[in-house]
């Protein structure tokens, strides 16, 4: 399906309905998108594909009308909000004159993604690949499966983006595939002619089918934009691609950073249970303070290794941890145990006394539903966040507006991500051309949602000779927030 950016239709309605059903009937009128069945399949079975599970991600924040905040929800009715992360393995190009100009002077100017080399186009082709999981839509049912709504309020911002970017005048031809989060079916679509020919590439969302799109983008020389995934499984070793969520390691870095700037080292406890994995990420915070300290010599952060096995973690013992007279910082990166979480901060607001406790968690803190809010109240819980949507911005108000209006229903972070992709690397392709990447971490989006950062990863042990001296392009912006009366906002 190819959306020219000045034929998109304005939808009327009072739900995602009419949205579902357009997507739906343009998807299910190419070829691509035919219902495959097995062998042996009936009209009345779901497909193979409805057996697989997305990657999960984080998206649990929704506005609330009556505070005029933004504050975290729990009991979702999806699976997919919460950042599921895998462990990472330990020339800035001339200004652009004129269209069809060679903006990378190694390589050579010849048909748009075939060459290393770079060309500014009136015409830009993008490919958006996103897991609208259209062979599950019922055009009899009102209802959307839960587990398309990431990919259609993705699609909804990245529509508003196209409409501005347009009456910039910004030429964009943007095909929309469905993924089914199916490996099969994103092989498949390898194989279309949409893919070879776009200049562009964003999605998909699961980390597999990310890998499958990240081999053929390097392969053919064209940029790859990860919208959602901060899984690092495709980034190695690949310089064509862009990781827009933050990895784990730049999580680690900006907790360290913030409570570095406000605190001692001696103050500061890695805790975590002994599982490797667990121990693994320590490194991330000790490579981090010796960065901010200047030396490998700087002491190292006190570690916490929880040996206690039991189900319970009641032998769990953080008494000795905790500084008399002094502030305790606990750093906890753990969030596959709520049970291991919850009994650490029960213990730790019960052993405190009358001392000042900190505590740092990861994202998925926010998604929790077994600890009470007056532990994270009284223990002044922090986190990282990667998605932080400042209510009391304008362009956020503007855009909640504006997305309201069209579609009738209140934006959730997918739709702030699919606008701020679309917009921020429509006008990178379109000042410039197909290797914006080379340039893309001397740039900051202009009226933006969310913020970006973009640092050039060093590729592990490249070779001059090998002219791919980086392994990946990545955001690397991550927020600090506190918990403070009753709800996570921004820490300064």
């Amino acid at each position: 399906m190819t959306l020219a950016q000045n034929h998109l239709q304005r939808l009327n309605g009072n739900n995602w309905l009419w949205l579902a059903i357009l997507i739906v009937c343009s998807l299910s009128s190419c070829d691509a998108f035919k219902k495959v069945q097995s062998s042996g399949d009936v009209t009345d079975k779901e497909p193979r594909e409805e057996k697989e599970k997305l990657d999960e991600i984080q998206s649990n924040r929704r506005y609330d009308p009556k505070t005029g905040k933004y504050e975290y929800v729990k009991n979702l009715n999806t699976d997919l909000d919460t950042i599921r992360w895998t462990e990472a393995p330990a020339t800035e190009a001339p200004p652009i004159t004129s269209e069809g100009v060679d903006i990378n002077p190694g390589g050579t100017v010849e048909n748009p993604g075939t060459a290393p080399g770079g060309q500014k186009l009136d015409v830009y082709n993008i490919a958006l690949l996103m897991p609208f999981l259209s062979s599950r839509f019922n055009s009899l049912d009102s209802r959307i499966n839960d587990k398309s709504m990431l990919a259609l309020q993705f699609y909804s911002g990245v529509r508003l983006a196209i409409d501005e970017l347009s009456s910039q005048g910004i030429r964009l031809e943007v095909d929309v595939l469905d993924t089914r989060a199916s490996e099969d079916e994103t092989r498949r679509l390898l194989e279309n002619a949409t893919l070879s020919e776009a200049h562009m590439i964003i999605g998909p969302v699961r980390s597999s089918n990310l890998k499958l799109v990240g081999d053929f983008a390097k392969q053919n020389f064209k940029p790859l934009v990860s919208p959602i995934s901060p899984s690092m499984s495709a980034a190695n070793n690949n310089p064509y691609y862009i990781q827009v969520s933050p990895s784990l390691r730049a999580h680690c870095d900006a907790i360290t950073k913030h409570a570095k700037e406000r605190f001692r080292s001696d103050q500061i406890v890695l805790v975590c249970r002994n599982k490797k994995a667990e121990i693994n990420r320590l490194k991330y915070f000790q490579q981090s303070n010796y960065m901010i300290e200047g030396s490998t010599l700087a002491d190292r952060l006190t570690e916490f290794i929880v040996t206690d096995q039991s189900a319970d973690f009641n032998e769990m013992d953080v008494a000795p941890y905790i500084k008399e007279g002094d502030t305790t910082v606990f750093v906890v990166p753990s969030w596959s145990n709520e049970s291991f979480i919850y009994t650490f901060l029960r213990k730790v607001n019960l052993a405190k006394g009358n001392n000042e406790v900190i505590i740092y968690g990861m994202p998925q803190w926010m998604k929790f539903e077994r600890i009470s809010y007056d532990y994270f109240e009284q223990l002044k819980v922090h986190v990282s966040s990667a998605n932080y949507i400042d209510p009391e911005k304008a362009s956020i108000q503007n855009f909640k507006q504006r997305f309201f209006d069209r579609y009738h229903m209140v934006p959730n972070e997918d739709a702030y991500k699919g606008y701020d992709v679309m917009k921020f690397f429509g006008e990178m392709i379109h000042r410039y051309g197909t290797r914006f990447q080379d340039v893309i971490d001397q740039q900051k989006p202009r009226d933006s949602n969310l913020t970006y950062s973009f640092e050039r990863v060093p590729e592990d042990n490249a070779r001059p000779e090998s002219g791919l001296n980086i392994s990946h392009i990545e955001n690397t912006h991550v927020s600090i927030l506190k918990f403070e009366d009753y709800y996570f906002q921004l820490a300064y």
